[in-house]
């Protein structure tokens, strides 16, 4: 390996420690120029959030039948990007619940458990955001009403260090921007 290779390496593993999140290039799905409230359940109008209704209405009834039920989530097998078969009903009714109610703009959040590194496990949340924005464009949304973030291990939804946590930490969840 030569030393401007080994450096290049060097400066990107350097990069990505120094961030806490990743923001996925969607690979092959078009990617949302617009901003939106990474993380943050957090709903605005002006900025490309929901449309048609009062924007507070339709984050109550998300929150009353998506995030209260855990429907907001879709969970990984272990080292996989791959939407089981368990998720498809969810991911569904979120679309038709999405058309419906004008929603405009999603960020798709990837997560993973906390074995291997912080670099593979933002790559691995990432794979698994971009996934179910593949999915959810695939059932008929905007890939522009979608954005997509891995937050790696960085934000585990259960503390442990056992199967039990670790299979609710390899998870995908939907937030309404």
């Amino acid at each position: 390996m030569t030393n401007t290779m080994k450096f290049g390496a060097l400066a990107t593993v350097a990069l990505l420690a120094g961030c806490s999140c990743l923001k996925s290039p969607d690979l092959d799905v078009a990617a949302n120029t617009k901003g939106s409230n990474y993380g943050d359940s957090s709903m605005s109008a002006g900025k490309g959030g929901l449309a048609g209704q009062n924007a507070a209405d339709v984050h109550q009834k998300f929150q009353n039948e998506f995030v209260a039920g855990g429907l907001n989530q879709v969970f990984f097998d272990y080292d996989s990007a791959a939407i089981r078969s368990d998720a498809e009903g969810a991911l569904n009714k979120f679309v038709e619940f999405a058309k419906a109610n004008g929603v405009k703009g999603v960020t798709v959040e990837g997560h993973a458990d906390e074995r291997g590194t912080r670099e593979y496990n933002l790559a691995l949340g990432d794979r698994r955001a971009v996934a179910i924005k593949r999915y959810l464009v695939g059932a008929g949304l905007d890939a522009n009403q979608l954005t997509t973030i891995s937050y790696g291990k960085e934000r585990p939804a259960v503390e442990g260090h056992d199967e039990a946590a670790w299979a609710k930490n390899r998870r995908g969840v939907l937030v309404l921007q």
